[in-house]
């Protein structure tokens, strides 16, 4: 999605804005994006719900927009997402992005294809005639510190399933009406087998902390896998 990022500075970008993007052709060749705990309601209606841990063991609660590579079952050949579905905010967050520096610090960046400097750009301007960042590029970063947070709270409620020991690496076959089977590896998913059978103990820790809606919620989502057999 990103091509050519560049970390926004004030002596660089000073005169710089982001083109008004009309389409959501930037993410037709992609298949699966970061979601929050905040977004498994409306996301559930529409994808499935993954799971997904990385090298160092932190977790991603990710949702699945296609089945074949490099192609996004919801955006139409004008760019135009289905009508009613849920939009995730890593999508709608473009062009921006944080990009993390010396292993500690976040810059926010953007791709440099969505830079503008006409006029009728200047509502989305980075800063203005003094230097200050502007109204737009002000919400811009509290959107972003946002998605940090919550994508912080969603990798600690995945470490809550794994300690309760209900999760479970799965493959997933979508078979299209013309017989092509495609299959998604390496994903974990909660077993509703080993939920069934946990302690009456962890039973009410689910409950106590409120986690069974968002369980029902995944497990509602899987259903979504035989979507991308009729699209």
């Amino acid at each position: 999605m990103y091509k050519n990022i560049e970390l926004i500075h004030m002596a660089e970008h000073k005169n710089c804005a982001v083109k008004a993007l009309t389409t959501f052709e930037y993410a037709k060749s992609v298949i699966n994006t970061p979601i929050s705990v905040f977004e498994f309601y409306e996301c559930c209606k529409s994808y499935p719900i993954i799971f997904i841990k990385d090298t160092n063991g932190s977790w991603t609660a990710s949702v699945m927009m296609g089945y074949k590579e490099g192609e996004n079952s919801f955006i139409d050949e004008n760019g135009v997402w289905e009508k009613g579905v849920y939009i995730p905010a890593t999508i709608r967050r473009y062009p921006f992005i944080y990009v993390m520096r010396d292993g500690t610090t976040l810059s926010l960046g953007l791709d440099a294809d969505a830079k503008s400097e006409a006029p009728e750009d200047d509502e989305r301007k980075f800063f203005d005639a003094e230097g200050n960042k502007t109204e737009f590029l002000n919400g811009v970063i509290t959107f972003m510190n946002k998605l940090q947070n919550d994508a912080a709270v969603t990798s600690g409620f995945i470490a809550q399933l794994d300690k309760l020991g209900i999760l479970e690496e799965k493959t997933a076959t979508v078979t299209t009406p013309d017989q092509n089977s495609y299959q998604i590896n390496s994903f974990y998913a909660i077993d509703e087998e080993k939920l069934h059978n946990l302690s009456k103990k962890k039973k009410k820790e689910i409950c106590e902390q409120n986690l069974y809606p968002l369980i029902t919620a995944h497990l509602i989502s899987l259903s979504n896998f035989q979507r991308f057999s009729i699209k």
